[in-house]
């Protein structure tokens, strides 16, 4: 007879069995990962899954949509610490970087190529968008201070896209030594930021 667990204990094993699915998802994608490999990674009969998740596409949206959310908690705390809004932009600059290199498995999964955007479920909508918004929700106060001019969105989109791009460079071992990461990253937060400044008056 199978134990009745509490919806705490549910959930706990959810969260066991989502980590290991973010693990290979990153490592093996998602084509490649089966709940069969997840279960053997976590030495259960692979039908033990079926308890927790009604299919692979589920634990799949799920896995994606905590990813998103640890991200933007990372990014939405980062932003609402104290100080001017260029210390808080650069604090939200580097939250963004520190959770793509210390949780690497959740950043690959968040980005990942090869995920479908056909019906996606609401919680996997939520969170994709919640993100998003901590990307480019802070250049609306940027802007609307007069500190840089500009499209918010637009502008959060190629911050956006310069960062992340660096950060697969790096993360697939492109970059010189002779031209460290954070020197690039500077680099271009620098020239971003100057072609957004206000034209002088």
């Amino acid at each position: 007879m199978a134990l009745l667990l509490t919806e705490t204990q549910v959930q706990d094993v959810r969260d066991r069995i989502r980590t290991v699915a973010e693990r290979q998802f990153a490592a093996r994608g998602l084509v490649a990962t089966s709940l069969r490999s997840i279960a053997a990674e976590l030495g259960w009969a692979p039908a033990s899954l079926y308890r927790y998740f009604r299919n692979k596409d589920e634990l799949v949206a799920t896995t994606r949509a905590a990813a998103h959310d640890r991200f933007s908690q990372r990014i939405e705390t980062a932003y609402a610490q104290p100080g001017n809004l260029w210390d808080r932009s650069r604090a939200l600059g580097e939250a963004y970087v520190d959770f793509a290199f210390e949780e690497p498995a959740a950043y690959q999964l968040i980005f990942a190529l090869e995920q479908a955007d056909g019906c996606k479920p609401a919680e996997l909508r939520a969170a994709e968008e919640r993100s998003r918004r901590t990307l480019t929700g802070y250049l609306e106060d940027m802007v609307a201070a007069g500190l840089l001019e500009g499209d918010p969105a637009l502008l959060g989109h190629v911050y956006w896209s310069a960062i992340h791009g660096l950060i697969v460079l790096q993360m697939a071992g492109k970059l010189k030594p002779s031209l460290p990461f954070d020197t690039i990253r500077h680099e271009i937060t620098r020239l971003l930021t100057r072609g957004a400044l206000p034209a002088p008056r």
